[in-house]
This record gives C-alpha cells, sequence and structure tokens, in this order.
C-alpha cells in the first residue's frame, strides 16, 4: 500500500495581485478566442447548410429537367408546357407549333448541373432521330429559373 503525505512538501502560494492579473489575461484570451471562433463556427455552419440546400435545389432541378423530357419523349406537350417558365406572349398552342418542328428526342443523359440563387443550368446530352437517323447532340446547356411560387421551370423562350 502506498502512502501520500503532504507534510514535507512546500505550498507555493501567489499573492492576490499576481492571480488577478493571470485570471485577468486568461479571460481576455478567452473572450478572443472564443468570441471570434463563435463566428467562424456560425459562418461554418452556414456554408454547411447552404452545401446541403444546394444539393437539394439541384435535386429539383433535375426532376424538372427530367420530367420536361420524359414528357416531349412521349409527345405529352401539354404536360411538357407546364414545365416551361410562363411568357404572357407565349401559349401552349404556341409551344406545340414550336415543338411540332423538332425532331422526335430518343433519350437524354443529365452529365451535370450548376445552381446559383435563382438560375440553374443543366448540362445534358441528347439524341433525337430526324429522317430516320439518330444524332447525338453532346453537352447542350438547359437553363432554369424560380418562378413566382419559387418553383423551377425550364427558361425556354429565352
Amino acid at each position: 500500500m502506498i502512502n501520500f503525505s503532504l507534510k514535507n512538501q512546500k505550498v507555493f502560494k501567489l499573492p492576490a495581485r499576481i492571480i488577478g492579473l493571470i485570471l485577468a489575461i486568461i479571460t481576455i484570451f478567452i473572450f478572443c478566442l472564443v468570441l471570434p471562433g463563435c463566428e467562424k463556427i456560425l459562418e461554418l455552419k452556414t456554408s454547411i447548410v447552404s452545401l446541403f440546400n444546394r444539393e437539394e435545389e439541384a435535386d429539383k432541378v433535375v426532376r424538372v429537367v427530367d420530367e420536361f423530357f420524359s414528357a416531349m419523349i412521349e409527345k405529352n406537350y401539354s404536360k411538357a408546357y407546364s414545365y416551361i417558365c410562363y411568357n404572357k406572349n407565349k401559349t401552349p398552342d404556341d409551344f406545340k407549333k414550336e415543338i411540332s418542328n423538332i425532331t422526335d428526342i430518343v433519350s437524354i443523359e443529365i452529365n451535370w448541373v450548376e445552381v446559383k440563387n435563382n438560375i440553374a443550368i443543366v448540362g445534358v446530352d441528347m439524341i433525337d432521330k430526324y429522317d430516320g437517323e439518330e444524332k447525338i447532340y453532346k453537352d447542350l446547356k438547359i437553363s432554369l429559373v424560380k418562378d413566382d411560387y419559387q418553383e423551377w421551370k425550364i427558361n425556354f423562350w429565352n
């Protein structure tokens, strides 16, 4: 068994002024370290949250582009029109007339998405059929904007 005894130990005593000075320095150091640190933590939190929001928005954008082109492949032009940004000078009939002159879309592949605030651009590869031949179009850029209801819409008319 080990016995500890403090009888022969010297106790180091500091005057109250020095202890007060040391505590003041430690307090100032903590405030200088913690207060800017809180701001940095908030910036980090904001960055992480915006990263997840961007991912969520990118998923919504991809869904709109995919649904639009699925409707186009099925030749369901009224459904496809619902994914287009509203233009007061254009009607669904205008859209159908304009689309009827376009070749048949066979398939699309979404390659990348870029979202910044209320604007998004999606890069797609598209295969279409014209005169019995399939043609591949690489890296077409599809522009999207948020409408008044904060829904993503394809910027078709511009």
